[in-house]
């Protein structure tokens, strides 16, 4: 993996987060497994420097592995403002193929109910 592509896509999804969120101080905090995307004054995204996949964030310090919004090669394909695939793009269906194994796998939570006799 190319550490100066990285670089530019990530610079790339900063730009389109500017645009599409209409904020101007969104910034990205290194760390060791995830960088972290900041936006007014809170992290909204993560992004995995090994596979470049863009996650949610369940809080500042966590991300949010249900969250998937693609990789840093479909930023272009991404509408920030919403959080949503452009229909038609690779991202839509990298996306649904995301939600169709979550749903493939689900199990309810929780413990079971009790049978009435």
């Amino acid at each position: 993996m190319n550490i100066q592509a990285y670089n530019t896509l990530l610079g790339d999804l900063l730009v389109d987060l500017a645009k599409k969120k209409k904020t101007d101080d969104a910034e990205i905090r290194v760390g060791r497994k995830f960088d972290r995307v900041i936006a007014d004054g809170r992290t909204h995204y993560f992004v995995d420097r090994h596979t470049w996949d863009i996650y949610g964030a369940k809080s500042d310090f966590q991300h949010n592995p249900r969250r998937w919004y693609g990789t840093l090669e479909t930023v272009q394909q991404v509408d920030w403002f919403t959080g949503k695939p452009e229909p038609g793009t690779a991202a839509e269906a990298l996306i649904r193929a995301h939600e169709e194994g979550i749903k493939a796998t689900y199990k309810p939570r929780g413990r079971p109910r009790k049978k009435q006799p």
